[in-house]
């Protein structure tokens, strides 16, 4: 059996320790779920479970999120059959591809773009799925009336991602360049 190296510990622990982030009370959409699939994409090679480990965070947090927090507004059922949940995933997913664009460019200019580009996909994608499901015309009207509905949530959205993406990699920078073991290493799984 093939032995974990210590920085793949490091980055999966960090995933999904930062999942239960989610769990706490915050601003509407203020979570670190964008920065964990940047951190899959850009920190582990394997390209698939770089994909996988941040969908399974949120898996995890949407278990727990329904079974301790929504449970009164939403079944399990209701929410894994929606098409809103569908494309959320899938926002997840295309943040986790911005992530091996930054895999070689990692720079703190390039988190900032990344945490913006990944805040504009999750509104316009997620937003989109509401419109799906929300009563409002499905027509051009109706879904530009759910982007703006969304607008504000944005803005939390947004600064949770640059919070939790500078955190998160500056604590992994730190980490890697004050641990020669850490630095010498590559996430190979």
């Amino acid at each position: 059996m093939k032995k974990l190296q210590p920085r793949f510990l490091l980055v999966l622990s960090a995933i999904f320790i930062a999942s239960f982030f989610r769990l706490l009370p915050h601003w509407p959409n203020f979570t670190p779920m964008a920065a964990i699939a940047l951190m899959g994409g850009a920190l582990i090679s394997n390209r698939l479970i770089g994909v996988i480990i941040p969908l399974i965070a949120m898996l995890v947090s949407d278990v727990l999120t329904i079974t301790f927090i929504n449970y009164r507004w939403i079944t399990f059922e209701d929410y894994f059959s929606s098409p809103s949940t569908a494309l959320l995933y899938l926002s997840f997913i295309l943040i986790t591809f911005m992530g091996y664009w930054l895999r070689e460019r990692q720079s703190w200019s390039n988190l900032a773009l990344t945490s913006l580009l990944s805040a504009s996909v999750f509104f316009l994608i997620t937003n989109f799925g509401d419109w799906l499901i929300n009563p409002l015309p499905k027509t051009a009207a109706g879904l530009l009336a759910t982007y703006e509905l969304g607008i504000p949530f944005f803005g939390y959205n947004l600064l949770g991602n640059l919070f939790y993406t500078f955190l998160f990699f500056g604590v992994f920078y730190y980490l890697n360049t004050t641990n020669e073991k850490l630095a010498k290493e590559r996430v190979r799984h």
